[in-house]
């Protein structure tokens, strides 16, 4: 039973899942992005799933098939990265399609610090296996984070959702034994790092 809610739990906080996630909760942060029409925030969403998700998401199938990888799981760390390396270059096209549409500065770089968080794991991934999970999640607590601190706007809420998001996150993955505890926490804070300092900043 408890395995299997921990699979359900990693399927439903999959990485792949948390750029489109992130950018609806810029949407509705109460930041500038609030007064973009409807028309817009379709359009830039639509843009950003189609290249952070379902893109890197297609080619799974097609690395199965050609034993680029032995499962979706990808156990071994080294099987990550040419799945990660391709991720990056979609990640950096998507950024590319919607600075051609002159997108507001904030999701600009909420696009940056999503690829550099990914080249992240990536590089980590030559030597080591990090969480995608986890710091996907902690990318996400940064970036609400740095907005709160940025914009002066109370998203407690948001935030205790994500914080619990990637505690039972955690969980789920050691209940899997996908990771160690180091390879969580160091996952976790290195997206929250990233994410704060760039969201912040910029």
């Amino acid at each position: 039973m408890q395995t299997r809610l921990a699979r359900i739990i990693s399927l439903v906080f999959h990485p792949l899942i948390m750029p489109p996630l992130g950018l609806l909760l810029l949407f509705n942060s109460g930041t500038y992005l609030d007064f973009l029409s409807y028309g817009q925030k379709r359009a830039i969403f639509l843009i950003l799933i189609t290249g952070t998700t379902i893109l890197p998401l297609s080619l799974a199938p097609v690395m199965l098939f050609q034993r680029i990888i032995s499962n979706l799981r990808m156990d071994d760390h080294r099987e990550r990265v040419l799945p990660l390396v391709i991720t990056v270059v979609f990640y950096i096209f998507t950024w590319y399609m919607l600075a051609r549409i002159n997108v507001p500065g904030l999701i600009n770089i909420y696009v940056i610090t999503a690829s550099l968080t990914v080249l992240l794991c990536t590089l980590v991934s030559l030597i080591w296996k990090i969480s995608l999970h986890m710091t996907a999640l902690g990318a996400l607590a940064g970036m609400l984070l740095a907005i709160a601190f940025r914009f002066g706007i109370n998203l407690q809420l948001y935030l205790v959702i994500i914080f619990l998001a990637g505690g039972i996150t955690g969980w789920a993955r050691l209940t899997l034994k996908a990771h160690t505890p180091a390879q969580l926490y160091t996952g976790y804070l290195s997206g929250a790092a990233i994410a704060f300092f760039l969201m912040f900043s910029f």
